[in-house]
């Protein structure tokens, strides 16, 4: 959070992102999602709604939940995150032509997904399997985990074109600060080595990725693998929560 900011004003700020992006009638959170989301008390948390309430944002009904009003989405602002570019807006930075092939967008239970991203080990995960080219060259095979009752509508959108990070940022007002990678080497299984041409129990660069945002709280974890033609790596180190590189 910025430094001098009131807690609840930061988390206001952010929730009128992801009201913005909402339907009307649309369904918030309830409050104790919301408060383990933005790592604010109840008080903080009902400052910032009722906030939004006054501009007539949300509604709050009693014994129901908190939902989007149908006012005018005039006052949208655009949200585009500085650091975290993820690999589609790193490509087109460098003017190259990114293609994705959507291999699944599910919902699976994973206790060793659920474990890297903090939740209980039987919550719902959305599980998004892509294979990424670079012009007609395969660059990484990527497998990303998010909360599937915070994130239902990745289960909805067609990641054949654009970028994850993106859509985060504009549908759930996701600021992304931080990303923490490790890197280590994995023989191909018989279904990796299909993928990527090479002999069962080749050598592949595996990146394990874990993102999080102005909140600390972990947004996305994925394994994205290369081949070692594929393995050159590139680390931009800073003196705040912006560390590279991403690979979704």
């Amino acid at each position: 959070m910025a430094a001098g900011v009131p807690k609840y004003i930061t988390v206001r700020e952010n929730l009128r992102q992801r009201i913005i992006s909402m339907d009307p009638g649309e369904k918030l959170p309830a409050e104790p999602e919301l408060c383990k989301q933005y790592n604010v008390s109840r008080i903080t948390l009902r400052h910032a709604i009722d906030d939004l309430i006054q501009d007539d944002l949300i509604v709050r009904e009693q014994g129901k939940g908190t939902f989007r009003t149908g006012a005018d989405a005039n006052t949208e602002r655009e949200v585009i995150s500085d650091h975290i570019r993820g690999f589609f807006r790193q490509q087109e930075d460098l003017g190259n032509v990114v293609r994705t092939k959507v291999l699944s967008n599910t919902t699976v239970v994973d206790s060793e997904a659920a474990k890297n991203l903090g939740v209980d080990k039987n919550e719902p995960l959305v599980r998004l399997e892509r294979l990424r080219y670079v012009g007609n060259t395969l660059k990484q095979h990527v497998v990303t985990f998010l909360s599937a009752s915070r994130f239902s509508k990745v289960l909805e959108h067609d990641f054949s074109e654009g970028s994850l990070y993106e859509f985060l940022e504009r549908q759930y007002a996701v600021h992304m600060v931080e990303n923490e990678v490790v890197v280590r080497i994995q023989n191909a299984d018989a279904d990796m080595a299909e993928v990527f041409e090479v002999p069962e129990g080749a050598p592949l660069l595996a990146m394990d990725s874990v993102v999080v945002d102005e909140f600390d709280a972990i947004i996305a974890f994925g394994v994205a693998l290369h081949t070692q033609e594929q393995g050159e790596i590139k680390f931009i180190i800073r003196s705040q929560k912006d560390v590279g590189p991403v690979q979704n």
